[in-house]
């Protein structure tokens, strides 16, 4: 783990800025159509003798291996040899939202990883030394004195900075201030690709088509379809799990949503439009019809053929 990176400049084989996390700020964040999450860092130059500034850093963030928001540092002038705070906001899609609710390891504190690129430019006042080949003088490698020079990040090797929080701080400055608590938020897994899954997955396909059309009926029709044609031929969905309470409690899941869809009012397939069951429905039972299952089938897929 690279809790800290630190940045040689010109051809000097000194390290003159470092960058790490802010132990004296916090996380922040903010919700609505873009998501922002900002990461407090701190930058700090190694002697006084030099000026660095930051013209532009941009960033990936990522929880592991996965991309989960981007953004950018800068610019900033005049970095000193005091900590100097550096907030680092990204701007993290919709779709990343699971991932920063449910983190991955699901135990101990939480690993965020920092990757950086970008440019700075910095100038020094050392005095020239006696010997101009002698490396371990100040100025060595630096370029002319009093003036800038621009320095590319990202070719030096190690960018990456982990940052780390704890999960009980990742909630509160975080996760709450997100604001997604009008929100349904899981990753999905619904298995595209998987020959025994076709059926079923197309159904839900004509389900959305029908939400969207306006057709509550369809909408409850297809979900129902995709149910039935579930492998396993509705008695031996869940064949593959080994026998137990989870067996059973997700087997009476499946059978008490089929039951509640079958009731409402819906199309059944291949009778031209036959309507069938005892209650009428409209948009708002559709749009719930069509997320349980789909959460539901998503739940089954998991347990069924990722063990």
């Amino acid at each position: 783990m690279v809790t800290q990176v630190s940045f040689r400049l010109g051809s000097s084989q000194r390290e003159w800025l470092t960058l790490r996390r802010s132990g004296d700020n916090p996380f922040a964040a903010s919700g609505g159509p873009l998501p922002r999450i900002t990461i407090p860092l701190e930058a700090r130059v190694a002697d006084r003798g030099i000026s660095v500034e930051i013209l532009r850093l941009g960033f990936d963030l990522k929880i592991g291996s996965t991309l989960v928001g981007q953004g950018e540092i800068g610019p900033h002038a005049l970095l000193g040899t005091d900590p100097t705070y550096l907030p680092a906001t990204a701007t993290c899609p919709q779709s990343a939202l699971s991932l920063l609710l449910s983190p991955e390891p699901p135990q101990g504190r939480l690993t965020l990883t920092i990757a950086l690129r970008g440019l700075l430019r910095y100038r020094h006042s050392f005095p020239p030394a006696e010997d101009q080949f002698d490396w371990r003088s100040p100025e060595y490698g630096l370029g002319e004195r009093e003036t800038w020079h621009i320095e590319s990040i990202g070719n030096q090797g190690v960018t990456d900075l982990d940052v780390q929080v704890a999960r009980s701080d990742w909630y509160e400055q975080v996760v709450q201030q997100l604001g997604v608590g009008s929100y349904l938020i899981a990753p999905i897994y619904l298995p595209y690709g998987v020959p025994s899954w076709e059926s079923t997955l197309g159904h839900m396909d004509a389900a959305l088509r029908a939400l969207v059309q306006g057709n509550p009926p369809g909408v409850f029709g297809e979900c129902q379809a995709a149910i039935d044609a579930l492998p396993g031929d509705k008695t031996d969905i869940f064949a593959a799990m080994s026998e137990g309470k989870k067996r059973d409690a997700i087997d009476d899941l499946t059978k008490s949503v089929g039951k509640y869809i079958h009731s409402g009012r819906r199309v059944v397939p291949n009778t031209g439009g036959e309507l069938a069951g005892k209650f009428p429905v409209d948009s708002r039972d559709a749009l719930f019809a069509y997320n349980m299952t789909k959460l539901l089938l998503s739940q089954i897929a998991s347990l069924t053929l990722t063990g």
